[in-house]
């Protein structure tokens, strides 16, 4: 990197001053503030993208905008006089102690139990504030959707699952059931009431 001779930087400096300091006119003032107060729009479409997970064979997708974080699965402690499905417990992880429940079990479906545990991991959904974690069998990848391709979810899906489900995700490697973050969490928190 070349160094600037110290009058250049002088310069340079009262330069910036100038500019900083020179008056707004109120008209670019109020454009400004508006343009600021504009909600943001996602980039990349962030909300064609989605994180792909699988439960008891089944391959699943959330929202990755709605995915807090993913870790490997920890120890989930009960909570004493607490313990109707879907809530499992409290896990903590990276000083943060989660609410944790039993996904398979709001989807009604039987948990695999050979699945491989090394697979295994957690998914935190929700908000900084209200957030939730579940044991999934494995999380495959994130990946970019088109929604014009998405397709409705048959009735056949048993009733928990269905109000969870919002579509079907057609992909060139097999159909993945698009989950509602929000519908999940509620169920969740019906357990804890």
């Amino acid at each position: 990197m070349t160094q600037l001779p110290p009058n250049d930087l002088a310069d340079i400096k009262n330069g910036l001053i100038q500019l900083l300091a020179r008056p707004i006119a109120p008209t670019n003032l109020a454009k400004n503030t508006a343009d600021l107060a504009q909600e943001r729009a996602q980039s990349l479409r962030e909300e064609d993208t989605i994180l792909l997970f699988r439960i008891g064979g089944e391959r699943f997708a959330l929202p990755a905008n709605s995915v807090l974080n993913v870790f490997p699965c920890t120890t989930v402690r009960k909570v004493p006089h607490r313990t109707r499905p879907p809530f499992r417990g409290l896990c903590c992880y990276e000083g943060a102690i989660l609410l944790t429940g039993l996904l398979h079990i709001v989807l009604d479906m039987a948990r695999d139990e050979n699945a491989d545990t090394k697979l295994r991991r957690m998914i935190v959904i929700g908000s900084e504030d209200a957030s939730w974690a579940f044991e999934v069998d494995a999380v495959d990848c994130i990946r970019k959707v088109d929604p014009s391709r998405f397709r409705n979810a048959p009735s056949t899906i048993p009733k928990n699952a269905f109000s969870c489900t919002n579509c079907i995700i057609p992909m060139d490697d097999g159909d993945a059931v698009l989950l509602n973050p929000i519908a999940i969490q509620t169920i969740m928190e019906k357990a804890i009431q």
